[in-house]
């Protein structure tokens, strides 16, 4: 039996991984691991799909990338947060000492005007974009992976507002859930599995689609949230009956 030749993608996307992994836990040079992530993710899922096409091996190997891109992922934005955490503890203590001697110029010179303060803070929160992007989650259809099991596809509208270029896959971060229990991302033919991968122009909107494993016929609720968002605010959620 001819042995067949070792995926390329699956070696280069484990090789990715292991230099993610490392960079991730390396302070400052974190900050460049991203690209070697997402590169390692890409292989990983790549090379993962020629050796279940059966065109070549390695699909161990491929797993392996694909495991350590998503944990270096991982990492890197519990470092990120960690450091935003502090610098947010940072900048609270520099706000409670200015209200402080404004208070104490107030009670020398007069009273401040505390309505006009209160109608500027409120403009300004009014006019501060909540997110530099926007999502509706537009519909969901039941298919199959490569493996002939049940998939949820889900349909996303993603609209870049901020100000350069970027993917659905680098500023949100999607999850679907059954039972309280969140699913993982399937492989298969059936929808466009590499869109959400591609670059959006600012002002401009993507139409991107996400396959999930079922575990089951019960409701699919799916959250989308900004991959970095440090309040995990909901951008959009919806939940859909599979029945």
């Amino acid at each position: 039996m001819e042995k067949k030749p070792t995926s390329g993608l699956a070696v280069t996307g484990l090789v990715l991984g292991i230099i993610a992994v490392f960079s991730a836990f390396v302070p400052l040079l974190n900050l460049l691991s991203f690209p070697f992530v997402l590169l390692a993710i890409i292989f990983g899922i790549i090379g993962l799909v020629q050796t279940m096409k059966g065109a070549k091996a390695g699909k161990g190997l491929a797993i392996a990338g694909l495991v350590l891109g998503v944990l270096a992922l991982l990492v890197t934005a519990a470092m990120y947060s960690g450091g935003s955490s502090q610098g947010a503890s940072a900048d609270a203590a520099a706000g409670a000492s200015a209200p402080a001697a404004e208070q104490t110029q107030g009670s020398a010179g007069g009273a401040p005007d505390a309505a006009g303060s209160a109608d500027a803070a409120a403009e300004a929160q009014q006019n501060e974009p909540a997110s530099d992007y926007a999502v509706t989650i537009d519909g969901c259809r039941v298919t199959e992976d490569y493996a002939g099991a049940p998939v949820a596809v889900v349909t996303y509208t993603f609209t870049n507002n901020s100000e350069k270029a970027t993917s659905f896959a680098v500023a949100l971060r999607p999850q679907a859930f059954q039972d309280g229990v969140e699913l993982n991302t399937a492989i298969g033919s059936d929808w466009d599995s590499e869109k959400y991968m591609k670059d959006v122009k600012p002002g401009s909107s993507s139409t991107v689609e996400i396959g999930y494993n079922l575990e089951g016929e019960s409701d699919v609720t799916v959250e989308v949230t900004e991959l970095f968002s440090f309040d995990e605010m909901l951008l959009a959620e919806q939940t859909f009956s599979l029945k």
